[in-house]
C-alpha cells in the first residue's frame, strides 16, 4: 500500500513522474523539484512533495463539458 508520505529514492522518483533519471536530477539541480540530500544515503524525495509539485503546474482541462 501507497503512502502519501512515502520516501523516495531517485529512481522511483522518476517513475512515479514517469520521466528519466537523468531528467529529474537536471531538475534537482536547478532547484525546481524538492528534494533532500542526505549525507552516505543520497538524494531522497518525498511522494507528497512530488504530487503537490506536479498539481502546482497544472492547468484545468477545458473543453470537456462539451463532449459530455
Amino acid at each position: 500500500m501507497e503512502r502519501l508520505n512515502d520516501v523516495l529514492t531517485v529512481a522511483e522518483a522518476a517513475e512515479l513522474l514517469r520521466i528519466n533519471c537523468k531528467h529529474l536530477y537536471r531538475l534537482m539541480a536547478e532547484r525546481r523539484i524538492p528534494f533532500v540530500r542526505k549525507s552516505g544515503v543520497g538524494y531522497r524525495l518525498l511522494r507528497s512533495q512530488l504530487i503537490a509539485w506536479l498539481l502546482e503546474g497544472a492547468e484545468p482541462a477545458t473543453g470537456w463539458e462539451k463532449m459530455i
